[in-house]
């Protein structure tokens, strides 16, 4: 049975009869796994903490057919963000990003720069307070790199630029993927307001560098279109809207009372 190696995260964990585990990983070299790992609920040697969520491994795995189920072997703990499992904030937020990773990723494709923005956004996670655009800007890289970046250069009707629309009210369509502009507007549903700063700071997120993205910033204008606009588009994309995201909604919102 032939043996592989890669840098995996854990993005969900279930137990499997009286003592395995079935564990999703994201890994760098062959995007997402499920893995059966047989004794992990019994054998804490072996594995230790090394199959919690969020866990950055080195993973040791084998794979016979190159479907279904993969068989983990072992595990080295790279990474084990404890700062994060100490914080519920922290918790809940890099919850939302495993389960996003967990719903846009498809099973064995290999998307290294998706690894790393999961991977970078978990270090973020750990050494930063948790900031609410923390979450837009993880959405928006997310959007990109599985090819729903939204259009936030032209109307998605009219296809007119931010030249030719100057002066003119925007808003953004989840089923468009696009910005649309106020003429163009008639007869849409479920559209979001946008302003021009919003639209102009999600473009320069889905196209920036990803060291440098932690330096930008939004302004409470932005921060307030953006948490209806993009998991609203996500929602639409994904057919549904993640238990993640509903939980930190309701959490932050008890919080404001």
């Amino acid at each position: 049975m032939p043996q592989f190696k890669t840098h995996a995260i854990v993005i969900r964990s279930l137990p499997y009869g009286e003592s395995d585990k079935v564990v999703t990983f994201f890994t760098r070299d062959f995007g997402k796994l499920k893995a059966i790992i047989k004794g992990a609920r019994r054998s804490r040697k072996r594995f230790q903490n090394a199959l919690d969520l969020f866990s950055h491994l080195r993973l040791l795995f084998f794979d016979r057919e190159g479907m279904g189920l993969v068989r983990g072997e072992s595990c080295d703990i790279l990474d084990s963000f404890p700062r994060i499992r100490e914080d519920l904030k922290k918790i809940l937020y890099g919850n939302y990003f495993v389960e996003l990773m967990n719903e846009m990723a498809a099973d064995r494709e290999a998307n290294s720069e998706a690894f790393d923005l999961l991977l970078s956004f978990l270090f973020l996670l750990e050494k930063m307070e948790p900031e609410e655009g923390l979450l837009r800007m993880f959405e928006v890289r997310m959007l990109s790199l599985f090819g729903y970046r939204p259009d936030m250069k032209r109307c998605g009707l009219c296809k007119k630029g931010w030249e030719d629309l100057k002066g003119i009210s925007i808003l953004f369509s989840p089923e468009k993927g696009s910005l649309i502009c106020q003429v163009c507007s008639r007869g849409l549903r479920d559209l979001s307001p946008l302003s021009w700063g919003t639209a102009r700071l999600i473009e320069r997120i889905s196209q920036m560098e990803l060291q440098k993205i932690h330096r930008l910033s939004f302004t409470l204008q932005a921060l307030s279109e953006s948490r209806e606009l993009l998991p609203n588009f996500i929602t639409y994309q994904l057919g549904k809207e993640l238990k993640s995201l509903k939980t930190l909604n309701r959490i932050q919102e008890k919080s404001k009372c």
